[in-house]
């Protein structure tokens, strides 16, 4: 049976893009890559929410494997990064591995088989050997606790499931949130509303976004002079890498962005009331970093209004903040971002005795390499607990963990395996790592932010260096697994990373 190992891929987003292609090239032709959504792209289907942008340049959001020398803009938009993975997916011939429309919500390990079970919404069921999570951290849209005094007249709505029929033109918005997603909506509906207030828990730091279109000789260079789509790649990828010190408290390149940062600020918005309730009073690089074009400069339009404190109710007409403010409102609009540490919280997945990765996760996510779990064998993650790069492209992330499972499902194929198990030491001694470089990061500041598990433990961040990751992933370490049944091990004791003062 190893030899024709049959893997099932939830989710046909970046990395479940990357492991498709790259099982083709081991030779792996039974795989199946699911989606609950109608074709490929994972988050850019998805939201489609008005200045969808991503905020990592263009040549260095894509695929090593497939560059492209037509990107329009060093930041692209949504519709062009979708078309990018569709064509992508096209251009490698995956669409016989596609099943969409299809959401799976439940993953069962079957000892007497050593086999996965996959269940689908509709009850549909599954058989695979090796079973692979691909979903992502941003497909939980978190939506705020408001209590609905009297029912609400108008819309509410999260970006991640934008209504294109709400009419935005004319009408009182209320956008909730700070962060990426609010800097790039908000410009785009000052433009059509009458009015629109910027609601905030807590401003955040913005760094400037010098977008412009790439010119057609740029491109011309791209498209026809060897290696210079991979040169330039490689030079953005670098400059990333030269960054990874904005993750150390105090750092100098911390100070360096911090005064940018607030230089930008005061260059932008002239009333002085309202710059002091845009400038930050966490560390910057604690909470994931904003780089805006035009988000500043529409804070500062006549038809936008900075409200200082949270939403907490809705009234029939109207948006109730915490310090009591009515607001006037026609359309809530949350940009409020979504569950990134709830790992896999919208999948049920069974390991061995029947054990559940939620009460395995109990403490707070964790897994080796971030793609493995004691006591879940054949089952690996793309994009898992800790691998969230704090300075470079996930794509690159994505890319390195694909090419680390495939070696994975080699070793089995070529020593005839049914079963492969991440060992409980292997991980403690991964996980111990991790909590030492963590030391020093801004992450464990006293700030919110949503790289923290409920315990207060950073589970969503990666704290070295792309290059650090990518090296470690390079080889398969086989003492560190098992390739027989050891039975169920017990959870790790996870340690919650204790903040230090600003």
């Amino acid at each position: 049976m190893a030899k024709s190992l049959s893997v099932g891929v939830i989710g046909a987003g970046p990395g479940g893009l990357a492991l498709g292609i790259f099982l083709k090239k081991a030779g792996f032709e039974n795989f199946t890559i699911f989606d609950r959504e109608d074709g490929v792209g994972g988050t850019w289907r998805t939201n489609t929410y008005p200045g969808l942008a991503c905020d990592v340049k263009s040549h260095l959001y894509s695929f090593s494997f497939d560059l492209n020398p037509d990107w329009s803009r060093l930041w692209s938009d949504q519709p062009e990064i979708l078309r990018y993975f569709e064509d992508s997916a096209r251009r490698h011939q995956l669409a016989p591995h596609l099943r969409l429309n299809t959401d799976i919500v439940a993953a069962t390990w079957e000892p007497g088989t050593r086999a996965w079970r996959l269940r689908s919404a509709t009850g549909t069921e599954h058989v695979f050997d090796v079973v692979v999570s691909a979903v992502g951290v941003f497909n939980q849209p978190l939506t705020p606790d408001l209590v609905e005094e009297e029912p609400f007249a108008g819309t509410v709505m999260h970006t991640a499931k934008w209504d294109h029929s709400v009419q935005i033109a004319g009408k009182r918005v209320a956008v909730l949130g700070t962060g990426s997603t609010a800097s790039q909506v908000l410009p785009e509906i000052a433009r059509q509303a009458a009015h629109v207030y910027s609601v905030q828990r807590s401003p955040t730091w913005i760094l400037p976004k010098p977008d412009r279109p790439y010119t057609d000789r740029e491109k011309w260079i791209f498209r026809h002079v060897p290696l210079a789509k991979r040169v330039y790649r490689t030079r953005l990828w670098l400059r990333s890498e030269s960054n990874i010190s904005v993750i150390e408290n105090g750092s100098d390149k911390t100070q360096e962005f911090k005064g940018v940062a607030l230089r930008t600020l005061e260059a932008t918005v002239p009333d002085a009331d309202l710059r002091a309730r845009l400038t930050p009073d966490h560390p910057l690089g604690c909470k994931r970093l904003v780089f805006a074009t035009d988000y500043l400069q529409a804070l500062t339009r006549d038809n936008v209004e900075v409200i200082a404190s949270p939403a907490k109710a809705l009234w029939t007409r109207s948006l109730v903040t915490a310090d009591g403010t009515e607001l006037d409102v026609d359309v809530v609009v949350c940009a409020t971002g979504y569950a990134v540490a709830d790992y896999l919280g919208q999948i049920e997945v069974r390991g061995e005795g029947g054990v559940t990765l939620r009460d395995t996760w109990s403490d707070g996510a964790y897994a080796y390499m971030g793609m493995a779990v004691p006591g879940f064998p054949n089952f690996f993650m793309l994009y898992g607990p800790n691998t969230n790069v704090g300075s470079n492209s996930v794509i690159f992330v994505l890319e390195a963990q694909a090419r680390y499972i495939v070696r994975a499902l080699q070793q089995m194929r070529r020593r005839g395996k049914s079963y492969l198990a991440v060992r409980r030491e292997a991980t403690a001694d991964y996980i111990a790592k991790i909590d030492r470089w963590m030391v020093g990061t801004v992450w464990t500041t006293r700030c919110s932010n949503y790289f923290r598990a409920a315990n207060g433990r950073v589970v969503t961040q990666w704290p070295r260096s792309a290059r650090a990751f990518w090296t470690m992933t390079r080889r398969l370490r086989l003492r560190d697994y098992s390739f027989d049944p050891q039975g169920t091990p017990e959870p790790l004791a996870v340690q919650p990373h204790s903040a230090v003062s600003q």
